[in-house]
């Protein structure tokens, strides 16, 4: 049976702070996710004898592609109904199955959630998704919420994902640090942050592409000596002072983020508050008609800013999501600030839209609900976040610096 152990680890201050809303929580955790079972809890739920369960189970465990010792050996299906929600859940949206029989009959995505556990180099790191909107919450209104500790918190031996040892290199855990204390610079503007982590990936792409797969090694000296330049131009202001330049293409920005929004009609649950936001966003923006005048769209953003409030809310939940999501990859460093940079642009883009449509400065309750919404369709949706970047692809953004000419302010 999995057990559920405190170990001590690398976490953000949040976590120290976090728990369960329960039935407080304003959505419910698996609304549309058809949730993965691996093999021994399959086996586990199948054989359970409680007869009130029993048939809750056999309504909602069903095999999936997985083979004999995978993690998606099963899978947890979801009602067609429009609440969407898991076979398990009671009336006041709890899990059955956690009520009776506690946290360790779960299968291991339900223990898990909303927390994200990786091992590198021998050391625990956890942080969380904020798809979950307390999670969402308790980074958005603390600014100290991403400080780093040594907290002792809960985590599966089956959940942690282990990094191995060609990726957590010296030379790439230096890269990854690099990056990290970039976009954690609150005092530089949040695009000016991601632009910088994409010319960056871009100069760092060839050496890291010179990746000998027999040792697991890249060139240290040249990562290394690579990132001092790096460091000497943000020192001295050349980096920044590159940047000065560089202006938003309005027409290009509202015809790849207004087809990138339309991506979320084609999800297969679609959840209708989310739904509701974007189309309000959109609406006020003037991209909601069939035949929307650019010019007018591109009046329209380009009058509506955005707080510092809410760009530092971005910020942290942007850092929080780089910790979680990325740590970058041997050919994939520019592919992964790629994918920051585009969730920047589509919940910049909303988040105007919803101003401009409620003639006001956002408050935290609502950035977070949009905040919460987005990620929780990105990780239910596993094609969602991939369309949205094929749709930037196609308006021609395939190098670091045509993204450029959408991430200016």
């Amino acid at each position: 049976m999995a057990e559920t152990q405190l170990k001590n680890m690398i976490a953000p201050a949040y976590l120290a702070q976090f728990s369960c809303l329960g039935p407080s929580c304003p959505d419910t955790c698996c609304y549309g996710w058809r949730i993965p079972v691996e093999h021994e809890t399959y086996l586990r739920l199948q054989s359970l004898p409680d007869k009130e369960l029993k048939p809750l189970i056999s309504k909602a465990l069903h095999r999936g592609s997985g083979k004999s010792g995978s993690k998606d050996f099963g899978f947890l299906s979801v009602s067609t109904e429009d609440h969407a929600r898991c076979e398990l859940l009671d009336g006041e949206g709890l899990c059955s199955l956690h009520k009776k029989c506690g946290e360790q009959m779960l299968p291991d995505v339900c223990a898990a959630y909303p927390r994200v556990t990786k091992s590198v180099a021998g050391v625990l790191e956890q942080f969380a998704s904020p798809s979950c909107p307390e999670i969402a919450r308790l980074i958005i209104e603390n600014e100290h919420a991403l400080q780093l500790q040594q907290l002792q918190l809960p985590t599966r031996a089956s959940t942690i994902a282990s990094i191995p040892a060609a990726i957590a290199s010296p030379e790439m855990e230096q890269v990854r640090a690099f990056f990290l204390a970039i976009l954690a610079a609150a005092d530089v503007p949040l695009w000016q942050r991601l632009a910088l982590q994409l010319l960056i990936a871009e100069s760092l792409q060839q050496t890291v592409e010179r990746f000998d797969a027999a040792s697991g090694a890249v060139l240290l000296d040249d990562i290394t000596a690579l990132l001092l330049d790096w460091q000497q131009q943000l020192q001295n202001g050349q980096a920044l002072a590159a940047l000065q330049g560089w202006q938003r293409h309005e027409q290009l920005h509202i015809k790849t983020l207004a087809a990138a929004s339309r991506v979320r009609a084609d999800l297969h649950f679609n959840r209708p508050r989310y739904l509701a936001l974007i189309n309000e966003a959109l609406q006020a923006l003037g991209a909601g008609q069939a035949e929307a005048d650019e010019a007018v769209l591109c009046q329209t953003f380009a009058a509506t800013a955005l707080s510092a409030e809410v760009e530092q809310w971005l910020g942290r939940i942007l850092l929080n999501h780089a910790h979680t999501g990325y740590f970058p990859l041997q050919g994939r460093v520019v592919q992964d600030v790629q994918q920051l940079s585009m969730e920047y642009l589509l919940l910049r883009f909303w988040l105007v839209g919803l101003t401009a449509a409620r003639q006001r400065q956002l408050a935290a309750k609502e950035v977070i609900e949009l905040v919460y919404l987005f990620y929780r369709t990105s990780i239910h949706q596993e094609n969602y976040l991939p369309s949205c970047m094929a749709g930037f692809e196609q308006a021609g953004l395939v190098k670091p610096e045509h993204w450029l000419l959408l991430l200016p302010d």
